[in-house]
């Protein structure tokens, strides 16, 4: 916290309030317009304002030194706490994206070695194989046939299938693989329904709550199926799971319960499927809009791989193609905000900000932050390079959090883009569908409203 005495930070002002109406506050226009209203607000109030929601007030802020102080160096005092996470946890149970203080620390003690250098190695073979599965069945249907093709709703299913195959192995079936993709897609899009109506008592219909409750039990069902089949065959393999199932607290000795290994693998769904889908699929439109950056995908696949699938030790030479990702993830971040609770009183940018707040960092906002990009609405992967980025701050780009509670799946998704982009570039060219224009739809994460829809042609 602050240092500033705490008679002395009572006596500041609170972050300007967005005007809104009575009861409702500025929740109409947000509803209505989102990230739009958000980026209008920015501009009229600043970086840090107020929005009043008629049930709730959200403190937001947009400035990377806002994410230096609330995810970093005060971390301890802005928690997963409050409506918005009790909200979350709906889905997500105790998974270690919503745990806080000792049992987060414990979880991430036993996990952290599934992800580590080693580990991720062994999978890169695996998710290229996966990534060849999908092209094979249905990317060279579309280069071949020259119709149309949804390149957004295709790079959703390469994720479900690299995140399966490393997740789970071979023990989920295509079959459970289709349903828990279908389930999940529609717990997307109810989650932020979901979090707004969340503190309504339960007599009070919500459209589509029921639905996400039966979503939510088939997903439960289908990985507690596939865990009882990892019980019984304990023989470490090649995916997440299996090493999960071995692991064990390196303080206690104590493994995981079924219900903890479900929250943790539900958790790693959402972390590596739609969110990695979305930022690939705009990362494809951008493609298909400009030819320059696909062709230096394509010299870049050329010079580095040949015809040979992509290994792990590809991967730090094809540096244009994680550019392409990086610059995705900036526009596009997996979600759009960061909710937090504070614990105590603190100052921010010279404003009080009152125990019991909730606050959000909006990765939108903070990603376009003229003050740490140039030209910030811009599709521009070489802002990434090293001569570029001296000076950044280092919190000017954030889709996976910073400091301890950084997303412990950061690298695999680092991994899965260049995989997939220069794979891609290997085999196809890209133009897009004249008079399809993509829409930004806003609801969990940002993704295309009526898919991205592009010709692919052999190369």
């Amino acid at each position: 916290m602050s240092n500033t005495p705490a008679l002395k930070q009572s006596a500041l002002s609170l972050p300007p309030k967005v005007k809104g109406y009575p009861l409702v506050g500025a929740l109409p226009g947000l509803l209505s317009k989102r990230l739009d209203f958000l980026e209008a607000a920015q501009k009229q109030y600043g970086d840090i304002f107020t929005l009043d929601l008629g049930f709730s007030e959200i403190v937001v802020m947009c400035h990377p030194r806002h994410a230096q102080r609330v995810l970093i160096d005060h971390m301890k005092n802005y928690v997963k706490e409050g409506p918005i996470w009790d909200s979350f946890r709906t889905f997500l149970g105790d998974g270690l994206p919503v745990r806080e203080g000792e049992p987060w620390r414990k979880q991430r003690r036993m996990m952290q070695p599934a992800f580590h250098h080693q580990k991720l190695v062994m999978l890169t073979e695996k998710m290229a194989e996966s990534i060849d599965k999908c092209f094979e069945e249905d990317w060279e249907k579309a280069a071949n046939s020259g119709e149309p093709f949804d390149i957004a709703k295709a790079v959703t299913r390469v994720t479900m299938n690299v995140l399966v195959r490393s997740l789970f192995g071979s023990g989920m079936e295509q079959g459970e693989a289709d349903r828990v993709s279908v389930a999940l897609a529609y717990v997307f899009d109810f989650m932020m329904l979901g979090i707004m109506t969340h503190s309504l008592p339960e007599w009070i219909p919500v459209p589509g709550k029921a639905r996400y409750k039966e979503s939510i039990q088939i997903i439960d069902e289908t990985v507690m199926r596939v865990i009882e089949r990892g019980r019984k065959d304990p023989t470490v393999g090649d995916n997440l799971l299996s090493l999960l199932l071995q692991m064990s607290d390196p303080e206690t000795g104590e493994k995981m319960s079924d219900e903890l290994l479900r929250d943790e693998a539900v958790s790693l769904f959402c972390a590596g499927y739609e969110t990695t889908a979305v930022s690939m699929s705009w990362a494809f439109h951008f493609m298909a809009q400009n030819p320059e950056l696909a062709q230096r995908l394509e010299t870049e696949a050329d010079a580095v791989l040949g015809q040979r699938a992509p290994g792990f030790n590809d991967l730090q030479q094809l540096t244009y193609s994680r550019n392409v990702v990086l610059e995705a993830l900036r526009l596009y971040p997996p979600s759009y905000w960061m909710p937090r609770q504070t614990v105590a009183e603190d100052e921010v940018d010279g404003y009080r900000i009152p125990p019991n707040t909730m606050v959000a960092i909006i990765l939108h906002l903070l990603h376009r932050n003229e003050d740490a990009w140039t030209d910030p609405n811009t599709f521009d992967p070489d802002r990434f390079t090293p001569e570029r980025s001296v000076g950044r701050h280092k919190q000017a780009w954030v889709p996976f959090g910073a400091g301890q509670r950084q997303c412990i799946g950061k690298e695999f998704s680092l991994m899965e883009g260049p995989l997939i982009l220069s794979r891609f570039a290997q085999r196809y060219r890209i133009k897009p569908v004249p008079g399809r224009v993509v829409e930004r739809h806003v609801s969990t994460t940002q993704h295309a409203k009526d898919g991205v829809w592009v010709y692919l042609s052999k190369r």
